[in-house]
């Protein structure tokens, strides 16, 4: 798991810049506190949670400099003493780092940072994080020690031992996987090796650009939330999340403990997380939050799973091609799918029942793949992807130009295309353009839509002719507005 630096930074272009470089390491994992009163709020849930963080960054010239009432805020609580503290400043000057030094800075950094800061703040963070987990160790020895004295002490030690197992494992594995592994460790070997499994892959739409113009406290506070929803949903079906890669999960169906209903997990769990974000959203609007929707893609095969890392650092991972081509398809779904490559439904036992399904074609891979647009699976769960109506479109009084770039990944790959919107609804578009231009478009193609200075992204889910039919991933702020939506004079 990704160690947490809390930056503690009043400018939003010096914050941005901090947390991209701290996120591109890999080992480390930014929240930005840009004002005091959010820096008040995630103390006080840090404390509540006890997940404090593993370093903290305060930058010298935005705010920190006149009265460092952030660091003081930090330094006054007992439970953060220890954490590494370090200093970030635009200019190399002893006056500076001094005063950052008597404000109890451990080390002082210089924009931009270089790999010699990433990695100082990397060694660090690690190094605090050992030392707390031997500070632990040392204690849960010194209790067992103690409780050595009687056998009623020792039968009460390995009660609470069981129970300190059972919710650690169960941050990464359902509670009947638990079970197994403390019953009979045999029976679910952790150790690595290769093994027949059901991927999944889910991550929100447009979410890294909605989140640039929301604070920083809001985005937190929506994304876990969300993750919350859609971890108890995976336990539910026996998923071991393996990874949170921003807002997208990574789940693995059928390791540690091996089951032969894996893909029919994997299915029902995908179209339960569908069906769950309704709450989300419902939750997201009660607190001011937009609208967010979700994309699953689903494979199966053989892959490699066990500890993967070193003696410093190991975590539970998955490795393989059935990886690689579970995320492929992911990319392909919109908001509300459940899309499943047609070769895993060998791994089967119940029947699904499909939308569609359709060729996908894949970066470094010659042969074209089916995916099925899965709508429900029988057998043992009986779950269906929940109706929604059919959302209609405002009709424009006059079709409106629009510049239309198809997109591979986050590449433009072709040069701008005239097309014209007829209609469009907060979900989908119907745009219009030359016959010649839409006959060199393929399904489930990405596509960006300008109009004037807004800009939208939209995934292709239709072609007629030289009508286009898309699905939005992503708008800009006011481009339902500039195009002229108004909500409820919508037609069919």
């Amino acid at each position: 798991m990704k160690k947490d630096v809390w930056v503690l930074c009043n400018s939003r272009e010096d914050m941005i810049e901090a947390q991209r470089c701290i996120n591109e390491g890999g080992g480390l994992r930014a929240t930005c506190l840009f004002r005091m009163d959010v820096l008040q709020n995630a103390m006080k849930r840090a404390l509540d949670q006890n997940e404090l963080p593993s370093l903290l960054l305060a930058d010298y010239e935005s705010g920190c400099r006149e009265d460092f009432a952030s660091v003081r805020l930090l330094l006054s609580e007992p439970a953060f003493v220890g954490i590494p503290l370090f200093f970030m400043a635009a200019v190399k000057e002893k006056e500076v780092d001094e005063k950052c030094y008597e404000m109890g800075a451990t080390v002082v950094l210089h924009k931009p940072f270089t790999d010699i800061s990433m990695t100082r703040m990397e060694r660090a963070a690690l190094q605090h994080q050992m030392t707390k987990n031997y500070e632990k160790i040392v204690q849960k020895q010194t209790m067992e020690l103690a409780a050595a004295k009687e056998i009623k002490r020792l039968n009460e030690q390995l009660e609470a031992r069981n129970a300190l197992l059972h919710q650690i494992l169960g941050k990464y594995f359902s509670d009947e996987v638990v079970d197994v592994i403390l019953e009979q460790p045999k029976g679910a070997a952790i150790g690595g090796e290769k093994r027949t499994l059901a991927v999944m892959m889910a991550d929100l739409r447009g979410f890294t650009a909605l989140s640039e113009r929301l604070s920083a406290d809001m985005v937190v506070a929506m994304l876990n939330h969300y993750l919350e929803e859609m971890t108890e949903v995976i336990l539910k079906y026996g998923g071991t999340i393996i990874e949170f890669i921003g807002d997208a999960i990574l789940t693995v169906f059928g390791a540690p403990l091996v089951t032969e209903y894996a893909m029919d997990d994997a299915i029902a769990a995908a179209i339960e997380m569908q069906n769950r974000m309704e709450s989300v959203n419902q939750y997201n609007a009660d607190h001011g939050y937009p609208e967010i929707e979700v994309g699953v893609g689903i494979h199966a095969g053989e892959a490699f799973i066990g500890n993967i890392g070193s003696e410093q650092f190991m975590r539970y991972n998955v490795i393989g091609q059935v990886v690689n081509i579970c995320s492929r398809i992911q990319t392909y779904s919109i908001g509300g799918q459940v899309l499943v490559s047609e070769q895993a439904k060998q791994y089967l036992h119940g029947e699904w029942e499909l939308y569609k399904d359709f060729e996908i074609s894949m970066k470094g891979i010659h042969e074209r793949l089916r995916v099925c647009d899965v709508k429900a699976i029988t057998g043992r769960y009986q779950v269906t992807i929940a109706e929604k109506e059919t959302e209609k479109l405002f009709e424009l009084e006059k079709p409106l130009a629009a510049r239309l770039y198809l997109m591979q990944g986050k590449s433009v790959i072709k040069a701008s295309i005239k097309g014209e919107i007829e209609g469009l609804s907060q979900h989908r578009i119907r745009i219009v353009c030359r016959k010649e231009s839409a006959q060199e478009f393929d399904l489930y193609q990405d596509m960006e839509i300008l109009v004037g200075d807004e800009n939208a992204y939209a995934k292709i889910m239709k072609i007629e002719e030289s009508i286009l039919q898309l699905h939005f991933t992503f708008l800009s702020e006011h481009f339902l507005e500039v195009c002229g939506y108004r909500e409820g004079r919508e037609t069919l």
